[in-house]
């Protein structure tokens, strides 16, 4: 643009001595209004192409770079938190917190929006002035004639109050159930502890024909381990890190399986809390059930005017999240979008001459098995390992589903194969894509044991791999859901390990992966964030990691509905 007005001055004052009067203030003129155009139509496409990801052919990749990433949630979790110590003489308790509906007094409709106002109080009975509080808010059918849930939205205003606000979904009673999940006090060593560096203990096994070796690793680099003792297998172009002490006899290369040592890992998280700190994640501060005024059911009334159906919601597109809704019974409804129930028949043409790509963690294995049983599918147990890798194919509707488990770190106590490990971005880059083809991400449970910077900068490499595969190939879709609820109740009676799973798994843990997910990939066109928080706070069945086949069941709808919408 610069050198573009430069040869237009030039020219101009080449031919300034040739032009007089009246031509040489017109030429003038003419430049002039040449210029701010090209100024104009060059600043429209740097805004053009800085907001779609998919133009430019650098990808921005700077902007995906680590050091340069937004800090949007880790900010506004740090805002109402602040910095201060734990002072346990003013921790939130369930008793002293009041849950107040606003609007008890009027009469409310299906369509509208209940709102309640929490007012957190300490264990003297005194008003908190800060917030941080982590609560559980779902709305339930309390009539027996409707058997119907829905989750409620917290908003944290950072002084001791918090509004929770109810989409009213169905007409008949309803009751309002709020569980304070965690104080602000037990997430401020969750968000400590969480921030602790390899506390996780992994071992790799080395191997040759002559000799075996095992040698402890490290998700994060490790500084006070010599470069010369280390086996680095980490990549940093796709934001992965793996640190192993080098075996004395062995190479590097000799590395052979890996696993997660569950003792260790538990006693060196638990050293790093205190005795009263341990106190936080026990009765009464942990998942308490707190009193509603007033205490009786709420009817909600229908509405006036025509009751809309799903018939007349708009099909899940790539831009319409299914995520928002409620149960109905044993089906998860959409508020934003008509997700469908899908029977065999109807996944079986939907999925027919596609090829579903899923990598993750083994919530994302739960769906290719199920959709193993339903479809069905046949696996080539020549490419099974069960554990990483699932491999299954139905050559009569010519539909094929890949499943691989993402690279290390792993929470499993079995040995691993280290060489059926990939990186999700390794295995994205390579890939054709194409418009039958379906790529299913989701990394969370395995990372919340680790520093928050560990999940958000592996997600950015995914993210701009995401970008290269869409340039490619525009019609690939691409779905990454979020994280879910889990049980917090551990079989393990060894003590500490009730600790130690809150500390490494709590629900607070995930939903900042989730909120780290849906930011990441909120301004992608053509990405859809598939988010499961809402339907596993308020899903009829238990909490799990592996949660009921009623809940896997609706997952699926709601990833088949984008697949195919109609």
């Amino acid at each position: 643009m610069v050198c573009m007005c430069g040869a237009l001055i030039t020219v101009y004052l080449l031919g300034e001595h040739v032009m007089t009067g009246a031509r040489k203030y017109a030429a003038f003129a003419v430049l002039f209004v040449l210029v701010i155009f090209l100024t104009t139509l060059t600043f429209s496409y740097q805004r053009l192409i800085t907001r779609n990801p998919y133009v430019s052919a650098g990808d921005h990749e700077d902007s995906l770079k680590p050091q340069s990433k937004p800090r949007l949630i880790e900010q506004r979790v740090k805002l109402c938190l602040l910095k201060q110590p734990v002072l346990f003489n003013q921790t939130t308790h369930p008793k002293y917190t009041k849950v107040v509906v606003l609007n008890r007094d009027q009469l409310v409709h299906q369509g509208e929006v209940l709102t309640v106002k929490v007012m957190a109080g300490d264990k003297e009975g005194r008003p908190k002035t800060s917030g941080g509080d982590f609560f559980r808010a779902r709305l339930i059918g309390s009539d027996g004639s409707v058997q119907a849930s829905s989750a409620g939205h917290v908003t944290d205003h950072c002084n001791g109050t918090y509004t929770v606000q109810f989409p009213l979904y169905w007409v008949g009673t309803v009751s309002i159930k709020i569980q304070l999940v965690h104080p602000s006090e037990a997430v401020k060593v969750l968000q400590r502890v969480r921030e602790t560096p390899n506390k996780r203990f992994f071992y790799c096994s080395f191997v040759d024909a002559n000799n075996t070796d095992t040698t402890r690793c490290f998700s994060s680099v490790n500084p006070s381990l010599p470069s010369y003792q280390q086996c680095d297998f980490s990549k940093p172009e796709v934001n992965g890190t793996w640190v192993c002490e080098k075996p004395d006899k062995l190479p590097c290369s000799a590395v052979s399986k890996c696993r997660w040592d569950r003792l260790e890992s538990v006693a060196r998280t638990l050293r790093g809390v205190s005795q009263q700190e341990e106190t936080l994640f026990q009765k009464p501060y942990i998942e308490k059930e707190l009193e509603v005024e007033p205490n009786e059911p709420i009817p909600v009334l229908e509405r006036q005017g025509r009751r809309p159906t799903t018939q007349h919601l708009p099909p899940c597109t790539w831009d319409k999240s299914a995520s928002v809704g409620h149960w109905s019974g044993n089906v998860w409804k959409s508020s934003v979008c008509n997700v469908r129930v899908f029977t065999q028949r109807d996944i079986q043409r939907c999925l027919a001459n596609k090829t579903v790509y899923m990598q993750g963690d083994s919530t994302l294995r739960q769906w290719s098995e199920r959709l193993q049983e339903i479809v069905p599918l046949y696996y080539n147990k020549n490419t099974m390992d069960f554990t990483a890798i699932l491999a299954g194919d139905n050559r009569q509707w010519n539909i094929s589903v890949r499943y691989r488990f993402h690279h290390f770190p792993l929470q499993q106590v079995n040995w691993n194969v280290f060489s059926n490990f990939r990186y999700v971005a390794d295995e994205l880059d390579p890939s054709p894509g194409g418009s039958n083809t379906v790529i299913v991400l989701s990394l969370w449970a395995h990372f919340t044991a680790e520093p928050l910077e560990i999940i958000r900068s592996r997600l950015y490499a995914i993210r701009g791999a995401i970008h290269r595969l869409k340039r490619r190939s525009p019609a690939t879709q691409i779905v990454v859901r979020t994280g879910t609820t889990r049980q917090h109740r551990t079989a393990y009676t060894r003590r500490g390990a009730e600790l130690q799973f809150y500390l490494t798994g709590s629900d607070w843990l995930s939903y900042q992966i989730t909120e780290v997910i849906r930011e990441m990939f909120r301004a992608d066109p053509d990405v859809v964030v598939l988010d499961t928080w809402d339907m596993s706070v308020c899903q009829p069945g238990k909490d799990a990691i592996h949660p009921d086949e009623t809940m896997v069941d609706n997952q699926l709808n709601m990833l088949l509905s984008h697949i195919c919408p109609n």
